[in-house]
This record gives C-alpha cells, structure tokens and sequence, in this order.
C-alpha cells in the first residue's frame, strides 16, 4: 500500500495548459516526481495553518471545521520537530497579498505549507488504515494478522484502496477519502443492526461518532440516514413507541455536535455560510421546483441526476465490473448471491442512498460516484468468499487474478484522472 501510495507522486500528470480546465494545481518535487492537486486543496491547507480563517462571513469551509482543526492541531509536533532541526523558523509569518489597486489583505500563516501538506497526508493514510481494519472486520478478518493475507477475501478489498478516489485525493488535501471511510463505517453497522450484534449503549456512541464525523464532511448524513432507517425497520414491531424514542435520541446525539458549531459561529456572525446552499442550490432547486407545483421537471430533473451519477460511476469502473462477472463464469459453478444476506442487504441498501443523497444535492461529479466502490467491491468479494468452494480451479484462479491485481494496480497507478 505505501509503495502504491508513493507511486502516486509520479507526475504530475496533468499538462499545464489543460490545470484549469480539469481543476488541478501542478506542483513539482523533481524532474520525475510531482502531483496534480485538487484546486481546493490550496484553501484547505491555509485554513489548516490558520483555523480562525473558519470564522470569516464568508468562509466556504465553514460547515467542515474538523479536518482542519484535526491537521491544525497534528502539524504542532511535527512544526516542533523540523524547527529543532533548522527547518521553517520562519513560521508563523504574514504576508501582505495585493487583491487589486485598493485594497489589500494580511495573510497570516501559523505553519509552513508543507508541513500542513504532510499533516494531510498522515491524516488521509490513517484514514485508510481504518478503511482496511473496518472492512476486514466485516469478512471476519483482521488486518494485523498476516495469516489472513493468505485469503482471496483480503486481495479482493484492497481494491478499496486502489481506486481513482485514493488517485486523485491522497495526495490532494481534501474530504474525498472519507466517502469511502463513510462506505465502510455504515455498512459495517447497518450488518450489525440487522444481525441483531449491537446493544443501544453501542449506537449511542456510534451516532456520536457520527455527529462528531458530520463536522468533517457531510456524507455522513448518508450513514445517519442509513443506519436510523435500519434500526427502526429491524425494531417497530417489537415496541413501536420504545423505536421511535431512540429514533429521537439517536437524532439528537446525532445533530448535537454541528448544531454547538452552527450557534457558536451564529453568535459571532450572526449568520452561517452554507456553500452548498447559496452557491450551489443543494436541495433548493428540488424544494423549488415542489413548491412552483412542478412536479414533472422536479422527478425528471431528480432522475437525470440519478442516472449521470451512476453512469458515472459505471465509466470508471465497468473494467473491474466485466473482470467479476468473467471470473465467476469461468471459474465458479453453482453461484448462490444470498440475498438476504445482510452483507448484501446492507451494501445495497447503502448504494441506493447513497446515490439518492447526492442527486437529490444535485452535487454528482466523477470523484463522488467514485465511491459506490465501496459497497460493489463488498458485495463482489462476498459473493466470492461464500462461494469459494465451488471454485473448480482455484489455484488457476489465484495465479489468474494476482496477475490481473499486479497489472490493474499499475494501470491504476499511471492512468490519467478522471479529475473533476
């Protein structure tokens, strides 16, 4: 994985004259290492070094305070060591920054930017690290024993990790990562709740855990969507009213913590900058076109969202799509899916909303369809691991698949985009 990880830096891989039109910032190390960085990621690494920068009337990173606070507080160890050793005494620094003629503003830097920039990305490698251990713990495997490495079922979810979302944001300050680490997470409890493996002390802290989540990035809506919904369907016929008391409970641990951040900066500013909904329409243009009575266009409109999104998703992915399918008719007989599996329950579950959150925000690029990997990749290797034993070559079948696995990662690694 860090060889993969490392690999990534080979470029950059975008030409200059086409940075703009793809959304990227080029930077260099060397003549042979470099990377082509999100054009947002330059925002999140001055809000990193300066959080205050949240507080702006302003700010578009407003709603998402906890990356940035998260890497803010991890670059003082890191800005204490490289100082010890002569690096960056010039932080923290201000900069004067001409705007136009008139008018002028102080940028203030409490870390270097690289430092910020390493900080990302130890962030981002811990955050798949927890991607691997949640989703091994899933297929009753763990990522700390080497014994398991031996199993199909491990190779098969590293596919997790090899993918465009990892491509492009590894390396590009950002949220992206936690679409799959949101993946993960939900499917793992909605298989708990449906299994019936979890008490209500332990969904407390998980909607906890999902509030506190929620100020990092907002799919996590789709996790408290999913795993509310699966906790009242498993539940309302054996006590409706004690169901939906903790529908209420978990609702409220669950808005908690954004909603102590929205008051705050409301008593500060006396207002809350949701990007999302002044720059973007997010669900507005929905909630306009119902209340113009324009139901026709509002279903149409939803639709056509729906279906861009998946087809965009298909674009990236039709290859490793096409490779499952051939390898279960060559090498399997007797394939059983078990649909009433709650590992396929779940994932599926979790692929329609998914899609159906981020239709209906209207927000569909290439880097978010990106994620139904995560549930598609989980149900394509249970499908595999419950099925293992009517594999009728199997060692063809690993040799088969390692050199598929081998030549995917380095296409994977050397392929151009999809940026967006």
């Amino acid at each position: 994985i860090i060889t993969y990880l490392l690999l990534l830096l080979i470029g950059p891989r975008v030409p200059d004259n086409l940075q703009e039109e793809y959304c990227v910032r080029n930077f260099e190390i060397n003549s042979y290492l470099g990377h082509s960085m999100n054009c947002d990621s330059a925002d999140w690494i001055l809000n990193a070094s300066d959080p205050s920068r949240l507080l702006d009337k302003e700010s578009i990173r407003q709603p998402r305070p906890g990356l940035i606070t998260t890497v803010h507080i991890i670059t003082y160890p890191l800005d204490f060591l490289f100082k010890t050793f002569g690096f960056f005494d010039d932080y923290p620094k201000r900069t004067q920054i001409n705007l136009n003629n008139d008018q002028g503003e102080i940028l203030y830097e409490k870390f270097h930017p690289k430092l910020i920039y390493l900080s990302y990305a130890i962030v981002n490698f811990f955050i798949i690290i927890l991607i691997l251990k949640l989703v091994f713990e899933i297929f009753n495997i763990s990522i700390f024993h080497t014994q398991d490495y031996k199993q199909i079922t491990a190779w098969l979810l590293m596919f997790l990790v090899f993918n465009n979302i990892t491509n492009q944001f590894f390396w590009s300050p950002s949220t992206k990562l936690l679409n799959l680490l949101c993946g993960v997470f939900t499917i793992k409890y909605i298989i708990r709740i449906l299994s019936k493996k979890i008490n209500h002390k332990e969904l407390l802290m998980v909607f906890l855990i999902l509030g506190v989540s929620l100020l990092f990035y907002g799919v996590f809506i789709v996790s408290y969507s999913c795993l509310l919904f699966s906790y009242f369907f498993k539940n309302y016929k054996d006590d409706l009213l004690r169901s939906l008391s903790y529908v209420l409970i978990f609702s409220v641990i669950f808005i908690f913590p954004f909603l102590t951040w929205y008051f705050y900066i409301q008593s500060i500013n006396s207002d809350f900058y949701f990007q999302v909904f002044r720059e973007h329409d997010s669900v507005i243009w929905f909630v306009d076109l119902i209340l113009k009575k324009e139901f026709g266009n509002a279903i149409l409109k939803f639709y056509n969202n729906s279906s861009f999104f998946i087809l965009g998703f298909l674009k990236q992915y039709w290859v490793l799509i096409l490779l499952f399918f051939i390898n279960i008719s060559i090498f399997f007989k007797n394939i059983n899916v078990r649909l009433k599996n709650p590992v396929v329950q779940s994932s599926a579950f979790y692929f329609l909303i998914y899609t159906l959150f981020f239709s209906l925000v209207g927000y569909i690029p290439f880097n978010i369809s990106a994620g139904l990997i995560v549930p598609t990749i989980i149900i394509f290797t249970f499908v595999i691991q419950q099925n293992y034993e009517n594999c009728f070559r199997k060692k063809t079948f690993i040799i088969t698949n390692a050199f598929v696995f081998f030549v995917f990662c380095i296409w994977s690694i050397q392929k151009f985009g999809p940026y967006s």
